[in-house]
């Protein structure tokens, strides 16, 4: 059974703190926000599953690897749904500190993603109005540089995927929406 044949719900789930322990009821729920919302749904394109696909991993902005827990994940979804299970499970106790600090951690390295990915991408003059990746890969030369765009490319769209359902399970914890330390 696929990652995404668990369950598909119509509307958002919610995760309430006990249900963090269930590898069920977190996969509905990020499967709900891969399905339905846009900065989450980045993770089912075509480039990051053929980054992956081609042996890449994200960087996890922790020490929280998936892998370590699941040897054969298949899949983008997947291997994400058990990163957030892994990040719920340590953040099962925090308090709206501890949350916050570690939603910026995650914070913190998506900035270096975009930031290189970014300056290569307008190096080679990348399309992202109509991206393709297939066409938009080919202008960046063979070797370091376009190794180095994939993985970011990859990270850039796991942290803010993690990000995003990290600050709704933040509002939805706390009563505050997650602020990043540029905006505080």
């Amino acid at each position: 059974m696929s990652f995404f044949q668990k369950s598909v719900i119509p509307k958002r789930p919610t995760l309430n703190r006990d249900q963090i322990l269930s590898f069920e009821e977190v996969s509905k729920f990020v499967i709900w926000f891969i399905l339905n919302e846009p900065f989450v749904n980045t993770l089912s394109n075509r480039s990051s599953n053929q980054i992956f696909n081609d042996g890449y991993r994200p960087k996890t902005g922790t020490q929280n690897n998936p892998e370590s827990f699941a040897q054969q994940i298949k899949t983008l979804p997947e291997w994400f749904g058990i990163k957030i299970f892994i990040d719920l499970n340590y953040l099962k106790n925090a308090d709206e500190s501890e949350f916050k600090q570690f939603i910026d951690i995650l914070d913190e390295a998506g900035e270096e993603t975009l930031i290189t990915g970014g300056e290569i991408a307008i190096r080679y003059n990348l399309n992202f109005q109509n991206f393709e990746y297939e066409k938009e890969i080919e202008k960046i030369p063979l070797g370091f540089e376009r190794e180095k765009f994939k993985i970011n490319l990859l990270n850039d769209n796991v942290y803010g995927a993690e990000i995003r359902i990290l600050a709704w399970l933040f509002h939805e914890y706390f009563g505050k929406w997650y602020k990043n330390k540029e905006i505080n």
